[in-house]
């Protein structure tokens, strides 16, 4: 790629962020009106922010969560159960202005569940595409791995998300990865056509990205088969 071709990525990339008010000197003016409280009142407060999303009747309240942001909640803040996480359910339910909120806040994009699932992940299973955008522009791991070794290119083709699929490929996801069912991409059922005649994919042993040991690879199998429908995101 010639200089050309990634100062225009580069200012596509500022471009995007600024149309989501996510350059610095954005997140800058959102930080400052952020209150500075004791770790335990923001615990709290973020214990609050996560029940506030997670009820069924929230869609996207972002005013009630927006006061709670700047009360100083800790957006971070996990369930005890599943150790799910307010950016999570943003990036399932496609709350896309409490996600943006939550990112100007400073949640970490990478924070995973207990089982392993990323923001990337629940947004390419659920389709949103334009919430899986902002992740990767923002530098997320697009290849980070849930439980069950499943990565979010994985995810798109398993529930039929073809739109999330292709804007991973763009942004270089992984096609090489087995996950513990020892599938690869190709293996993935899908009721869509993806189109994957133009990759040239060289499979990886399941050794090679996966170093634990056979038994142990079994007994997370079998823990995630029984854990799979439960906790899928």
């Amino acid at each position: 790629m010639n200089n050309t071709s990634l100062a225009m990525l580069e200012n596509h990339r500022i471009e995007f962020l600024k149309k989501y008010e996510l350059d610095p000197e954005s997140i800058k003016k959102f930080k400052e009106k952020i209150q500075k409280v004791s770790e335990e009142e923001s615990i709290e407060l973020g214990k609050k922010l996560f029940e506030l999303i997670s009820k069924k009747e929230f869609n996207d309240d972002y005013e009630k969560a927006l006061e709670l942001i700047y009360k100083g909640a800790n957006v971070e803040y996990k369930s005890q159960k599943k150790g799910n996480f307010s950016l999570l359910i943003c990036a399932r339910k496609n709350y896309l202005k409490t996600f943006l909120a939550l990112v100007k806040a400073g949640a970490n994009i990478n924070q995973v569940n207990k089982y392993l699932t990323p923001s990337v992940m629940s947004s390419a299973r659920h389709g949103n595409k334009e919430i899986l955008e902002i992740l990767i522009i923002m530098g997320a791991d697009i290849n980070l791995r849930c439980l069950d070794g499943d990565n979010a290119i994985m995810s798109a083709k398993r529930h039929d998300r073809v739109e999330c699929f292709d804007l991973l490929v763009k942004a270089s996801s992984y096609l090489t990865n087995r996950n513990l069912a020892n599938q690869t991409l190709m293996d993935i059922p899908s009721k869509e056509t993806f189109d994957l005649s133009n990759f040239s994919i060289t499979i990886l042993p399941i050794s090679s990205d996966i170093t634990i040991s056979f038994d142990a690879t079994q007994s997370l199998l079998q823990e995630a088969t029984k854990k799979l429908e439960k906790y899928r995101q």
